[in-house]
Formats: structure tokens, sequence, C-alpha cells
């Protein structure tokens, strides 16, 4: 399975020839990007990972400005997905966001429904978010991962018109895909602690490796 876009292809390939690259140097992928880096982010975009035969499709709201600066999704490592992913059973070992092989490995992909890098999520408007429903239903009739795993509530009910979605499998489906609504494991929402947030990802994990 190959990741698409050639920002990530490149980073990979710098992270894996000739050896590791000196940390905390240019081409180190887990270098922390400075002030300048995530300033000169604002509005870029993140090449989607994915590939045929997911089980797993995560959609986030949009990238994160560490996202936008490093090409890595979820790239701040204070992000909670990771750690996540982890406690919830779909990776062996909390991951860095630059192990995109090894997330693909476990079958896992990820998305955006709006691909514009921000410092915040409401920074994104709500057409925004509505107009990415078309690039989404796309990708996932091209690639038809086995789940489509949106993260963030409100903008899961702010894209399809869904106000009474709740956490958990949805009722419908995205095309030919099973749509499990998940709470966003960014920071910000002081809602959901970390044990609550694997609590609920684990029941996707549990459908999904079945």
């Amino acid at each position: 399975m190959v990741t698409t876009g050639p920002t990530r292809t490149s980073q990979i390939g710098v992270a894996n020839a000739g050896g590791s690259p000196a940390p905390g140097s240019a081409a180190d992928p887990r270098r922390k990007p400075s002030r300048a880096d995530l300033q000169a982010a604002y509005g870029r975009a993140v090449p989607d990972l994915i590939a045929p035969g997911l089980k797993v499709l995560i959609c986030g709201i949009n990238p994160s400005l560490a996202a936008g600066a490093t090409g890595f999704h979820f790239g701040g490592t204070a992000n909670r997905l990771w750690a996540t992913l982890h406690q919830a059973g779909f990776t062996d070992r909390q991951l860095h966001p630059s192990e995109t092989g090894e997330l693909l490995a476990r079958d896992i992909g990820i998305t955006n429904i709006v691909n514009r890098a921000t410092a915040r999520a409401d920074e994104i408007s709500d057409d925004e978010i509505r107009a990415g429903v078309g690039r989404l239903t796309a990708l996932v009739d091209q690639y038809q991962p086995g789940w489509l795993a949106f993260l963030g509530l409100g903008a899961y009910r702010i894209a399809f018109g869904q106000k009474k979605a709740t956490v958990g499998r949805q009722p419908d489906h995205l095309g030919p895909v099973g749509v499990w609504l998940l709470p966003n494991p960014s920071g910000l929402n002081a809602h959901y602690s970390l044990p609550a947030l694997v609590e609920a990802y684990r029941e996707l994990h549990d459908a999904a490796y079945a």
C-alpha cells in the first residue's frame, strides 16, 4: 500500500534513505515545527494517507498547523489520537505522526473533510464543511474502506445535516461504506478524557477487526 501525495512520499524517503537524519535537523520527521513553520503552514493542504483495502479511514475536520508544517496528519505530538489508537487496540504501540507506513500496515488511513490547515477547527466555516462532503464521498467510493471514522460530533452534524447524531455507529452509510462517529481527540475537546476516548474508539476497533 502506498501513500498518495508527493509531500508525504518525499518525507518518508528522507527518513529512510542512507540512515536516520540528525535529530532536530530539517530532514528529521520528528523535529518540532518552529513558530515560523506553523505560521507559514496556514492554509496548507496535507495529502491523504490512503490505500485500497483499509479497515478504517479516519476523517478529521481539517489539518492543524503542525500537520500543515510537517506534512503528517495529526502532526502535533500532543494530539491524543496516537495514544487513543494504541490504547484502543488499533496499534501495537503509540505511533509518531511520521510513522505513516506503520499506520497503513494496520489498514488505517487518514483524510480530512476540509483540507486547509488552521490553528483551530472553529476557523473552518460551516459552508466549507458541507462543501467537503462531495470530495469525501468520492474518496470513499474509490477506495471503499471497511469503515469511515469521522472525528468530531459538531462537524459531522453540520456536514450531513444530522442534528441529532450521537457518537457511535451511524444508521446511514456514505456510499457503500458504514460510518462511525467518534469524539475529536484534540486536547481542546475537554468533554472527553483519554479513558473516555479510548472506550469510544475501542468499539470501532472491535467492529473493524472482528
